[in-house]
């Protein structure tokens, strides 16, 4: 499956290179640096001008912070070296060299923990080694870290940081595939830019990382929108990575817009500028999506060149991260030049990068993170009302002391207020429960989506090139008998059959009559998959016509799936009657079988896995569920769901 071409951009990276090596504020900084001025004079100077030159030139940059870590020790400030060595760590990251500016931001996080006055300095460290993970391929630790840097940031107001955060939390929903949640990220960046007026300066990355995601869910003109004002906002700022960032979101709105030549032309104008940048990590990217355009424009040999020069610039500098993207670009330009020896070890390839490309964070893993990152945040605000009430009841015990009368009434006021507060926490740690328990299954459901086409588009995809090559290799070979012949065709026939049992584990994660058709169409289709002569199922389903919400519409799904499968495992029944009514009340669906039975009131009913995810996907759509079983004389359950 090819990657998609607008997921691009990493967010608040620092330039590799720009034209100009100094500047006026720059130059006058310099002239401030007066021989035999105090070291704290010089030292903060030093700073200011690492902090200029970070966006300009990093080697200059670097120069620089050497220069200030000489004044540490003649400085009465333990923090002087993690307000210096950022910068070398921001050197080694814009060079390539993650590797090496991680250990920095962690051996500074250590020594800033637990210092209140350090706190905006200590986000900064947590969200640069975030962005250090990223480049590595760990997305679960990069996110944890931009949380981290957006919690901090938070209880230090330091809004500057919060966009920063923000944005990166966002980059790592876009590198998933989950655009969705990108924008909203992006969003909220933009609105604390906007509302706190954060003194952040390449802003133009968050309006390319939105075109990017709009692009993604094929809302085209949004994304040619807030690409061209990225641009805008680049070139205004002097910003080469932005703007190459840019130039190339636009071409892959043209490309999807099918405008192939207006791509190219917008891919050709941000080459030159991406390398002046010079960063190896967004080279890469840019080649195999120029060797994806080449591929479209039947250009096959220059789309391989391009796809193979990104090989050997991501293996070079350890870019595991982009190694999919080329793949699939190379996988497609061999196709398109009609080399398909080639083009098939290209999709082995991506096909084995795929079992490691979710281990590091899946979908489900990182719901879990923002969820509790959410409850966390919910928690400090419940623990700062408290440390108000506590307030309020001692000035409420001295009113008490001064005027009995007065205090009666205040005591009476104060414990309403008390029951509503408890009553108001109450319902919103159920809500974030609620939520906590919706982001799970979501992310539940997104990963079997995932899996599932990943199945189809990606081993389906493979199988099928397998089987259409041996189809092409009959025609070539010479068999000595019949038998010989026959044995080639059995080959082809499971290969074949290995195509459609790949299709039937994908429709059955999911299956497309949910998608089209509905929930009773869906569960029709489950069953009559099922053999009859293993066991006899009929469905009876009313008031089923119109569409449900898709949420309760997947989780009934799983719900009977879950429960005939466990009829089928455990009952030994031969005959199950599944109902599904709809009526103003609410949705009542009931399973039953004439199996062996199981007693209700024994521990392995009540500790049982399936029945327990039966439970907690009903209890989520606010319904109910009930089993009626003894032993020997079947089982029923019964579910009712309130219409939402």
């Amino acid at each position: 499956m090819k990657r998609n071409q607008l997921v691009l951009v990493a967010c608040f990276v620092l330039l590799k290179a720009y034209p100009q090596s100094s500047s006026p504020v720059i130059d006058s900084l310099k002239k401030s640096i007066v021989p035999g001025s105090g070291a704290v004079q010089q030292f903060e100077l030093l700073l200011k001008i690492c902090e200029e030159y970070k966006f300009l030139n990093p080697d200059s940059c670097f120069h620089y912070s050497k220069k200030a870590l000489e004044l540490v020790p003649r400085l009465n400030d333990s923090s002087g070296f993690a307000k210096a060595e950022i910068y070398t760590a921001y050197y080694y990251y814009t060079t390539g060299k993650s590797d090496q500016a991680l250990p920095i931001a962690d051996k500074n996080i250590q020594r800033l923990k637990g210092k209140e006055n350090l706190q905006s300095l200590l986000a900064q460290y947590y969200s640069f080694s975030g962005l250090c993970l990223m480049k590595m391929d760990r997305k679960k630790d990069a996110l944890e870290r931009f949380y981290e840097a957006l919690k901090i940031a938070e209880q230090s107001n330091d809004y500057a940081t919060q966009v920063r955060a923000q944005s990166n939390i966002g980059w790592v929903s876009m590198e998933l595939n989950q655009y969705e949640k990108a924008i909203e990220s992006f969003r909220k960046a933009l609105d604390l830019f906007e509302t706190k007026n954060a003194p952040v300066r390449n802003i133009g990355i968050i309006y390319n990382n939105l075109a990017s995601c709009y692009g993604a869910v094929n809302q085209l003109d949004s994304a040619k929108k807030y690409s061209q004002l990225g641009i805008s906002i680049a070139e205004k700022n002097n910003d080469l990575t932005s703007l190459a960032n840019g130039h190339f979101i636009l071409g892959t709105a043209f490309e999807k817009m099918g405008q192939l030549e207006n791509a190219l032309a917008s891919f050709q104008k941000a080459v030159p500028i991406r390398e002046k940048a010079g960063d190896p990590f967004f080279i890469v990217s840019d080649l195999a999506e120029i060797a994806n355009l080449y591929a479209k424009m039947g250009r096959a040999e220059e789309g391989i060149a391009s796809s193979l020069k990104a090989l050997d610039i991501a293996s070079k500098n350890n870019l595991t991260a982009k190694l999919p993207m080329i793949y699939t670009a190379l996988a497609g330009s061999y196709e398109a030049k009609g080399d398909y020896k080639s083009a098939n070890i290209a999709y082995k390839k991506l096909s084995d990068l795929k079992d490691s490309l979710y281990s590091d964070a899946s979908p489900k893993a990182l719901a879990e993170m923002a969820a509790k990152y959410e409850t966390e945040k919910k928690e400090q605000q419940i623990l700062l009302q408290r440390s108000e009430l506590k307030r309020k009841n001692f000035v409420m015990a001295a009113i008490v002391v001064l005027v009995a009368l007065a205090a009666l009434l205040s005591y009476s006021l104060y414990r309403r207020y008390r029951l509503k507060q408890k009553a108001k926490m109450q319902a919103e740690i159920m809500r974030q429960q609620e939520l906590a328990a919706r982001a799970v299954l979501e992310a539940e459901e997104r990963e079997r989506q995932r899996i599932a086409k990943d199945l189809h588009d990606g081993v389906g995809q493979i199988m099928s090139a397998a089987k259409m090559n041996l189809s092409a290799f009959e025609n070539e070979l010479q068999f000595n008998s019949n038998e010989q012949k026959q044995k080639f065709e059995r080959i082809i026939t499971l290969v074949d059959e290995s195509c459609k049992e790949v299709r039937a584990v994908s429709h059955n994660m999911m299956p497309n009559a949910l998608l089209k058709s509905g929930l009773a169409s869906a569960i029709r289709e489950f069953t009559d998959k099922i053999d009859n002569k293993l066991i006899k199922i009929d469905l009876y389903s009313e008031g089923l016509n119109e569409r449900m919400d898709s949420n309760m519409e997947t989780v009934l799904y799983r719900v009977i799936q879950e429960c005939v499968n466990n009829v089928i495992k455990h009952a030994k029944a031969n005959r199950l009657d599944i109902s599904l009514i709809k009526d103003k009340d609410g949705i009542s669906a009931t399973v039953e079988d004439n199996g062996r039975g199981f007693d209700t009131n024994s521990k392995s009913f009540s500790e049982g896995l399936g029945l327990k995810n039966i439970r907690t996907r009903v209890e989520f759509l606010k319904g109910t569920v009930e089993y009626n079983s003894k032993p020997g004389k079947g089982t029923l359950v019964a579910i009712h769901v309130p219409c939402q």
